[in-house]
């Protein structure tokens, strides 16, 4: 007996399903002009999930640029100068701002967000916290409890491909307390006076955020392919 059609054609749906799943993979890239550190800024390269139904960022990671390290007078093989950087990989927060129209995300160093002085009050992390605790780092006044965080925040709009406003871009930040990115006491940071009220500890600043579509991989091509495969397989059964 000949099996339904739509039994196949669900089989085929199976084996596609990566390419018609409502989370996608995205690469994004923020950029912080630091006038005191030129020509290096403060880079984050990184990763995200997102479901497109639910505004949900997941699985933020990538790697954080120390601006204050490297040879400004030697570009390097890559480009960069040859500045430290920072592998953040802890997506530890996540928000929905419905008033800007997209989804705050934070990744950091640390599996914690311990990063700026609580001496002050706040939370130890977020930008406006770090402001007001002057970009003093968590642990404060014992350098030796400092546990050298970093983070970077992103904002994905509602279309994640749809280019940033300027009041989106304001809110962009990091932090940066690990070695590479210490004065003293006080932490690197970029940061907005539209956004938070004043900027970075070294006068840095968000300038842009790309996000791009990240490119399947080839396993995701192989079973879309044997998907449409064994429907095409399968009409011409049915036609027979």
């Amino acid at each position: 007996m000949k099996k339904p059609l739509y039994a196949l054609t669900a089989l085929a749906m199976i084996g596609a399903a990566p390419a018609f799943a409502n989370v996608e993979t995205y690469n994004v890239t923020l950029t912080f002009y630091e006038p005191d550190t030129q020509p290096r800024d403060t880079i984050f390269n990184g990763t995200f999930d997102f479901d497109e139904l639910t505004h949900t960022v997941s699985n933020l990671q990538g790697m954080l640029s120390e601006s204050m390290t490297g040879d400004p007078g030697v570009p390097g093989p890559n480009g960069d100068y040859g500045m430290t950087w920072l592998m953040l990989g802890n997506q530890m927060v996540s928000w929905y701002d419905a008033a800007l129209g997209g989804t705050f995300a934070a990744t950091f160093k640390n599996a914690n967000t311990n990063t700026f002085t609580t001496l002050f009050g706040g939370d130890g992390w977020s930008p406006a916290a770090g402001i007001a605790a002057g970009g003093v780092f968590y642990g404060f006044p014992s350098a030796g409890a400092n546990p050298g965080n970093a983070y970077a925040l992103i904002f994905v709009p509602d279309d994640p491909l749809a280019m940033l406003n300027q009041a989106q871009i304001d809110k962009l930040a990091y932090a940066d307390c690990a070695p590479g990115g210490m004065m003293g006491a006080v932490c690197m940071t970029g940061t907005t006076i539209a956004g938070y009220g004043a900027i970075g500890t070294m006068s840095g600043y968000p300038v842009s955020q790309l996000i791009t579509a990240a490119v399947p991989e080839p396993e995701t091509y192989a079973m879309l392919l044997a998907g449409l495969g064994l429907v095409g397989w399968a009409v011409r059964r049915r036609k027979i």
